[in-house]
């Protein structure tokens, strides 16, 4: 069976991840944030729909003990509750449920990994892809509260003008990075290892110019 962690740190997947970050920042640039909240919780049904279906090929598992599955489902109902909650607008309120979100998200995959790995490698086709949509749907989530968290922090605009000029500098830049991530998609098989560096650096000042399109 394909643990969490493995999955995660595909190439594939890592480079799925810049993917849905370059997506969530221009849908930030593109959308009200009334449009955003909504698309967020848009993305919150899809993975409490994705953990549903891991959670329940997770208890037909062989090779993990009842006791295993009560803590994992206790873990999974946790964070499924978490992500029916309301919506939290507020900065300081937005900020506090990711980090709750974020830790059950990291507690969880811990705990499947550590029994999926006590369970020994008998491969199991169902459980692997119902992980695999898990973590993409995790991917697009937290890609889309990295980049509304950004836009909760930056500051009232006072120039109409100026703030769509920079907006579309920035529009440019994310087009510029998604040129760069389809490279290394091309190459990744090749130079895995480099890769990701270079697409956190050019990530990194994405969201810093994001930040203060206020400024």
């Amino acid at each position: 069976m394909s643990k969490v962690k493995e999955i995660r740190e595909s190439i594939d997947k890592k480079l799925d991840h810049w993917e849905a970050s370059a997506t969530a920042f221009e849908a930030q640039l593109q959308q009200t944030e009334e449009q955003a909240l909504a698309k967020l919780e848009v993305h919150k049904k899809k993975l409490n729909e994705a953990l549903e279906k891991f959670k329940s090929e997770l208890a037909k598992a062989r090779g993990i003990g009842d006791e295993k599955k009560k803590e994992m489902r206790a873990q999974f109902d946790d964070l499924q509750v978490q992500l029916t909650l309301g919506k939290a607008e507020a900065r300081d309120a937005f900020e506090a449920q990711r980090k709750k979100i974020q830790h059950s998200i990291a507690t969880l995959e811990a705990t499947v990994d550590r029994h999926l790995d006590a369970a020994g490698k008998a491969r199991d086709d169902s459980l692997d892809k119902a992980a695999d949509k898990y973590i993409a749907a995790e991917i697009k989530y937290e890609a889309a509260m990295d980049a509304l968290e950004a836009r909760l922090f930056m500051k009232k605009v006072e120039a109409k003008v100026q703030f769509e000029k920079k907006k579309s500098d920035l529009l440019g830049q994310i087009d510029q990075f998604r040129t760069q991530l389809q490279g290394k998609r091309d190459m990744a098989k090749d130079k895995a290892a480099t890769f990701e560096r270079d697409l956190s650096a050019g990530m990194a000042k994405i969201k810093q110019a994001f930040m203060s399109l206020g400024d």
